[in-house]
């Protein structure tokens, strides 16, 4: 079979096909009617002699066939895109498009609200899907398209994530205004003598959690955790109405000082800094929306460079 016999929006609907392995699913990704991703798919396996997508005891499964040409078809959908979005200038404004991001709570506090008011000044018919993190699944969700942007905390990113420093912040610890802890200096007998509360993100412990107890086996102690919670809503309450502590981002911490009665002070531990990143997959690298959207992300977290 020639090129020119081929309807390339075929490899569109194949792209789509094995993301979702629906054939229902695939046509409401790609805005069409279940008949034309059905015939599609029918033509698609003449073309590469092949079924494709087989039926499975829960569903459709792609074949042997399907799964070797699938970074093949990506790598082609990748150039055309590269070489269409080059014959244009990009204008944010009139970009019509969905991005969709893990935010941890720490970004959503200090960044998104900034991002977001020069979102809708410079591109407001494009739109943010905001998801919660998952490292063990960083890489595979960023390749196969279900992610395309993150902005976090992230030591140790998979090899096929390209990356880009934001900027860094510090530990520090939070406590009510009163607290016995202000009382005299805060040797680190006292700080493990206090109960914690500890932040563990979903499936993300490695995360500010990790950097206190690293800190704190170097140190060979043991801090006592009262409570842990996935995210630092309500954190700041806990503590201006208990005695427990915790060890939060310094900027998260200043803004709490904001609006419940505890003051910040500084943990007696050695405690390594959080520097926060972007990243995306090389999918994405090239696309005029996303290369723009990380320049203005890397503009917004400039002034705390």
């Amino acid at each position: 079979m020639r090129l020119r016999d081929v309807d390339l929006n075929l490899l569109v609907a194949f792209d789509a096909l094995m993301r979702e392995c629906h054939v229902t699913r695939a046509a409401y990704r790609l805005d069409v009617s279940q008949s034309s991703m059905s015939l599609a798919l029918s033509k698609l396996r003449v073309i590469f002699h092949d079924p494709l997508l087989v039926k499975c005891h829960n569903g459709l499964i792609a074949t042997e066939k399907a799964r070797s040409l699938v970074p093949k078809v990506e790598e082609i959908l990748r150039s055309v895109d590269m070489l269409l979005s080059e014959q244009q200038p990009f204008d944010p404004s009139q970009a019509q498009e969905t991005v969709t991001m893990i935010v941890i709570d720490y970004i959503d506090f200090v960044v998104m609200p900034r991002l977001l008011s020069e979102l809708q000044r410079l591109a407001p018919n494009v739109s943010l899907r905001i998801v919660g993190p998952n490292p063990r699944r960083l890489g595979e969700v960023m390749s196969n398209g279900e992610i395309d942007l993150a902005l976090s905390y992230f030591p140790e990113p998979p090899d096929n994530i390209r990356t880009r420093p934001l900027f860094s912040d510090r530990l520090v610890g939070i406590a009510r205004a009163g607290h016995p802890l202000f009382e005299r200096p805060l040797s680190l007998d006292r700080f493990c003598d206090f109960a914690h509360i500890a932040i563990e993100p979903a499936e993300g412990a490695t995360m500010y959690n990790a950097l206190v107890d690293d800190a704190m086996r170097r140190a060979g102690r043991q801090r006592r955790v009262a409570a842990s919670k996935p995210t630092f809503l309500g954190v700041p309450f806990i503590v201006a109405q208990t005695d427990l502590v915790a060890t939060l981002p310094e900027r998260v911490a200043q803004r709490f000082t904001d609006i419940a009665p505890i003051r910040i002070f500084e943990p007696p531990l050695a405690l390594e800094a959080i520097n926060v990143v972007q990243m995306w997959h090389d999918r994405t690298h090239n696309n005029p929306l996303h290369r723009w959207l990380r320049e203005l992300i890397d503009q917004v977290c400039g002034h705390w460079r």
